[in-house]
């Protein structure tokens, strides 16, 4: 992408709406049929490399841990995909997590797979961030088991804030 400010409407003009401070309430599943934890969250997006990517510094706690993480969004013109990355200090141990998706409504879904720790099939993750309106941003993950059911792993809903 040149340097130039991206044109409305395309993916990389998406991923300059979500850029500033954000805050709100991340919840996690560690089953699906028991209630989540919730807990604070902050965290700030960034356009990174003259506006390739943006990058999503985020801290929140986990059952009263602290708990860091981050994505870094990107748009593939080569092959037209949405793609991220993402580390953290709860989920993915010493692992990036690689994931590609296409566009949804008011956002995009990429998808991943993370080895099972014992040693059964891969699992997949799918990741959802949809900017529902200028001020409102929800980032929503879900566990896709290796006989294809989802249940939902992880949701935070942000508004930007000050």
């Amino acid at each position: 992408m040149p340097n130039k400010t991206p044109q409305p409407g395309s993916p990389h003009h998406f991923l300059a709406q979500l850029v500033g401070p954000w805050k709100g309430t991340s919840k996690l599943w560690l089953e699906p049929d028991v209630p989540a934890d919730e807990s604070p969250v902050i965290g700030t997006v960034q356009l990174i490399l003259e506006g390739r990517f943006a990058l999503f510094l985020y801290q929140g706690s986990i059952e009263g841990e602290p708990q860091h993480g981050m994505y870094t969004f990107g748009y593939n013109t080569t092959t037209n995909h949405y793609e991220s990355s993402w580390v953290d200090s709860f989920h993915n141990n010493s692992a990036i997590m690689f994931c590609s998706g296409l566009p949804i409504e008011k956002g995009f879904s990429v998808r991943g797979s993370y080895p099972d720790p014992a040693e059964g099939p891969d699992w997949e993750w799918r990741t959802e961030v949809v900017l529902e309106d200028a001020e409102h941003l929800r980032i929503t993950a879900y566990n896709i088991m290796p006989d294809g059911k989802e249940a939902k792993a992880t949701e935070a809903v942000l508004t930007r804030g000050k």
